[in-house]
C-alpha cells in the first residue's frame, strides 16, 4: 500500500523544488550562496525524480539536509551576509 502524504506539504515542497530548479525566485539567503545548491537539487531531481508525491517528499528532505549542511559550513567559516544596496 502506498504511503499517504499531506497534500498541502507536498504542494509547498513541489513549489520550493520548482522555484530552485527554475531559478524563479531570488532568495536573500541560502540559495544565493552558490550555484552548487541549484546544481545539487537539479542532479538529485534528475536521478531520483520529482513526479510522485513520494519523490517530492524525499526531495524536500534532501533540500532540508543540504541547507543544514551548507549553513553548518557557513557557521564553521564564520561567514556573514548583508542585503545588497539596490540604490
Amino acid at each position: 500500500m502506498a504511503k499517504k502524504f499531506d497534500k498541502q506539504y507536498i504542494d509547498k515542497a513541489n513549489k520550493l523544488i520548482r522555484e530552485i530548479l527554475n531559478d524563479e525566485k531570488e532568495y536573500d539567503d541560502w540559495t544565493q550562496i552558490s550555484l552548487t545548491v541549484q546544481n545539487a537539487v537539479q542532479a538529485a531531481a534528475n536521478v531520483y525524480g520529482i513526479s510522485t508525491d513520494e519523490e517530492v517528499y524525499k526531495m524536500r528532505g534532501f533540500i532540508t539536509e543540504l541547507v543544514c549542511a551548507v549553513l553548518n559550513n557557513l557557521r564553521t567559516l564564520d561567514v556573514t551576509f548583508k542585503k545588497k544596496d539596490n540604490g
